[in-house]
């Protein structure tokens, strides 16, 4: 799973996770690194809807997230 430390690393620019065997959801966390410019979690076997605090990510200019079992919209 994704840790929810990550949420910690407030600096962070990028955080690229691809094909990871990754289960689970996304944390909420990842909502606090607000430095962050591309989010690149695809081809693992992540579940559930994207976090609403996903919005709060202002700099992102990449999300990428197929290939997961992923549902809902994406929060602006």
């Amino acid at each position: 799973s994704i840790p929810t430390e990550f949420g910690q690393l407030s600096r962070l620019e990028e955080l690229v996770l691809y094909t990871n065997r990754l289960e689970g959801t996304i944390p909420t966390q990842i909502g606090q690194l607000t430095a962050l410019l591309w989010l690149g979690l695809s081809s693992n076997t992540l579940t559930g809807t994207l976090p609403t605090e996903l919005g709060n990510l202002t700099m992102l200019s990449s999300l990428e997230v197929h290939t997961n079992l992923l549902n809902g919209t994406v929060p602006i």
